[in-house]
Formats: C-alpha cells, structure tokens, sequence
C-alpha cells in the first residue's frame, strides 16, 4: 500500500521538497460523526506523509478540549482558543521562515504569558473558563513537543496540519479556511461519511465512549461539504467511512493533499469600500434568515403552550418574555454578525424549550422538537 502511494508522486514530492522553492502548507479539515474513522484515517495520512518527506501536526480536538459537560459559552470559548493556537503556529511558520521549527516551538513557549494574558481578557466572565482556556495553550503546546515537528525537518518540506473533529457546521470549517486564506496556505477537506448505526456500534465498543444522544444531536446537525454550493469547498473528497480504506482512497488523499499545497490560497488583502459592503449584505442577510427562524421558534412555542391547553394568562407571558428574549438575541447577533449563526440559533431553540417548559411546569425533555435542523439552514 505504501509503495503504491508514494511511486505516483515523485515529481510532485522533489517539487514541493526542493530547497530552492519556498515552504508550502496546507489546513486539511477531517470532519464526519464520533467513531466514523477520522483518527484512524488521520494517523495513516500522517505516515504516506512522511514517506513523501512532508512534515506533519496531527490537531486532534478531543485532546485539546477533553470531554466535560461544557456549557454553550464555555464550548465555543474553547474552539476559539484552538483557532488561537493554529493561527499562532502559522503566524511562526509564516513569519520566521529563516528559522527551524524548533525555534518557533520556543517561541510558542516563550509568548505563553501573552497569550494566556489574552485568553484571560476573552474570558473574563468567569475565572474557571480562563483557567481551562489556558489548559488548551498547554495541551497544544505538548502536541508540537510530542510529535517532535520541531526537530526532524528542515524549512523547505510541505507542512500538513491535519485537523481532526466532527466540525459539522459548514461555519467551523469556513473559519479553518478564512485562517488558510489569511496566512496564504492550502486547504482542503476529508468527509468520513459513516452511517449512525454504525459509528453507535463502534462507539459503544470505545473505552471512552460518547454519549448515544450526542452522537444522534451531531448526526442531525451534520452539514457535509457541498462543493456546488460553496466556491471554498470545492478542494473536498467524501469516503466511505464504514470500511476499511482502499489503496486508491489513500492515493486520492495523497493527491489532495499535494494539490492543496501546490494551489496555496490567496492572502486577503485589506478590504476595500466594495468588499466591506459585500460583507455588510451578507451578514445583513444572516440576520434576516436568523430574524425569521427565531419568529417560527416563537410562533410554534406559543402554539404548543396553546394546545397544550394553557390559561390566557400563560399564554400572554409567555408571549411576552418570548419576544423579550428574541429582541435581546437578535441584537447581540447584529453586533457579532455571523455569517453562519446555526449555533446561535440552536442554542436560542433550546433557551425557547426552557422558557415553554417553565410556564407548562414540564422538563425541556417532555416537549417536542420545535423546529427541524434543516430550518437553521433555509
């Protein structure tokens, strides 16, 4: 398998090897559901790799935030620190071109009070979020230590950052593209498609298991890449995730791979008049789309409180603290303005379910769904 892999790159490999040639790089997103395969996938993607001389950092999400009963704030907090990290190890590899990466490993180190100085000033809403915050500093830190990035290569060899997690919302994997875009290196994605079934068989046979409804939340959310919809997601490949991997699915990866770092993205560039109003219609857009799906979330509260036979009276509060909630999230959406605020809206949807369960004196988990995932992405 491995012979096969690496006799169809060879000019490729001396190419994208050669030291008159500047480094390459390349952001490659492995997402798909819990137990699909990606870890296994990601270590075997990591050895052709280094049979073809590229260095390689395996960025798995699950080491980085260990499995807890985060809340909403805490979570995304988290992904924001490891978007920190990578853009901070880019920053090094971008910058420092004339040094090895073990000096950029120090340096990493070396700026650990500033960047844990920043981590506290994003999460200063509660002192056991900065605290954990700095952990993922620490756990990314012993990564680039632990995979040894830092002492077995030189400058000119391709780097592959492989990035293993579910990113099941098409807006994760446009941040891990907007950062490829920023810092001018390849990207591209790996879709393990694996039916629930069977990723709940083989989790159930992990030693640390997921949690079943876990598995089934992120399976309903699960946005796979769309190359036809979207222009930045047309570097892709979907495999079969609930079988073994084949030679010519290795060498497909390899061939995206060498692609990515041979087609790097181009830097933004300062924005201009046009591209700010671009961005101001397209977030003028989002909220609009957000707009409409928190009114539906509103109307079908009211009208499950009403045939659930709730007094006037019920139904006129609820009415009203709903509204209330509404006007509070869409202002606090406008001044973030996400072009892709599914998360926002879930977690609006599970606030509604509270408040309608409060005035029914029902748990959240008696009521019904009051939307499908597909109304977050109409």
């Amino acid at each position: 398998m491995c012979a096969c892999v690496l006799t169809r790159w060879p000019e490729a490999r001396d190419q994208l090897n050669s030291p008159m040639s500047p480094a390459r790089a390349c952001l490659c997103v492995l997402c798909g559901l819990p137990a699909a395969g990606k870890s296994r996938l990601a270590h075997e993607l990591r050895s052709h790799a280094h049979g073809l001389g590229w260095r390689t950092l395996l960025v798995t999400y699950d080491e980085l935030i260990p499995a807890r009963d985060w809340q909403e704030t805490e979570w995304k907090q988290h992904r924001k620190t490891v978007l920190m990290c990578l853009e901070k190890f880019l920053q090094q590899t971008h910058t420092l071109s004339d040094h090895t990466l073990s000096d950029q490993t120090h340096t990493l180190s070396d700026q650990t009070h500033t960047l844990s100085a920043q981590t506290h000033t994003l999460s200063a809403k509660t002192h056991t979020l900065s605290e954990s915050a700095d952990g993922v500093w620490m756990r990314f830190q012993q990564m680039l230590q632990q995979q040894s990035v830092s002492h077995t290569h030189t400058h000119s060899q391709p780097l592959v950052l492989l990035l293993d997690d579910n990113f099941y919302y098409q807006s994760m994997r446009f941040q891990i593209h907007q950062l490829a875009r920023k810092y001018g290196v390849g990207f591209c994605q790996v879709f393990l498609h694996c039916p629930l079934q069977v990723c709940v068989q083989r989790n159930r046979q992990r030693s640390q298991r997921v949690p079943e409804e876990v598995l089934v939340q992120v399976c309903e959310r699960m946005e796979p890449p769309n190359e036809s919809r979207n222009r930045w997601e047309q570097q892709s490949v979907t495999l079969d995730g609930s079988e073994s991997l084949a030679d010519r699915d290795l060498q497909t990866l390899v061939d995206l791979l060498a692609s990515a770092l041979e087609t790097p993205l181009r830097p933004v560039q300062d924005e201009s008049p046009q591209k700010e109003a671009d961005r101001r219609i397209c977030a003028s857009s989002a909220l609009h789309r957000a707009d409409r799906t928190c009114r539906r979330l509103v109307s079908h509260a009211v009208a499950s409180a009403r045939e659930a036979q709730a007094s006037p009276d019920v139904l006129k509060a609820l009415a009203k603290e709903l509204n209330e909630m509404k006007t509070r999230f869409l202002q606090d959406l406008k001044k973030d303005r996400p072009l892709f605020p599914e998360e926002e809206l879930l977690a609006f949807e599970r606030r509604t379910r509270q408040t309608l369960s409060e005035h029914l004196r029902h748990t959240p988990e008696e009521l019904p769904l009051l939307v499908s995932p597909g109304l977050f992405r109409e």
